[in-house]
């Protein structure tokens, strides 16, 4: 006898879960001083129609001197491949003057980019090992005008973490 599989569960991803999903952001920060960290990130954003994955080295500053807890301020340097989907193939004519022939497929490009950043982070519980953080900034893409002449160069960066601290 023949049974067909039982489908227990099929994930259906509607445009808004898409897009809340489509971001994963994953970091290791170390305290070097007082006042001061040194943090390696990598990050995946799923942003319109391009997606970026990011490698970037942080540094930061605590103005309480209290590294890892409290306000930090911070500024990073890294690298993103950056990837265009087909549909919107790398050129955008409402807003690149010079878009005569629209290329077609996906075409990936690596860029050098620049953040800062502001945020606060809390340590929780007895043992202060639960860490929540809150931060804005912004990244600088520096793409040359011949890979993709409608890409987002400046985009404003949010977080709302949950983490562990050991």
């Amino acid at each position: 006898m023949l049974r067909r599989p039982v489908e227990i569960w099929r994930p259906h991803y509607p445009q808004v879960t898409r897009r809340i999903l489509g971001r994963f952001q994953g970091e290791y920060e170390r305290k070097l001083n007082a006042n001061t960290s040194f943090a390696l990130s990598a990050s995946y954003v799923d942003w319109a129609d391009d997606n970026r994955t990011n490698l970037d080295a942080k540094l930061r500053l605590y103005p309480q001197e209290h590294a890892l807890q409290g306000l930090g301020l911070g500024a990073s340097l890294g690298l993103a491949s950056i990837r265009r989907n087909a549909n919107q193939g790398g050129c955008d004519p409402l807003f690149a003057s010079s878009c005569s022939v629209l290329p077609t497929g996906n075409r990936t490009v690596a860029a050098p980019t620049f953040a800062v950043e502001g945020r606060y982070q809390w340590l929780l519980g007895p043992r202060r090992v639960t860490a929540v953080t809150a931060g804005f900034g912004v990244k600088r893409y520096f793409v040359n005008d011949n890979d993709f002449r409608s890409i987002d160069r400046v985009l404003p960066t949010g977080r709302l973490t949950l983490g562990y601290a050991f």
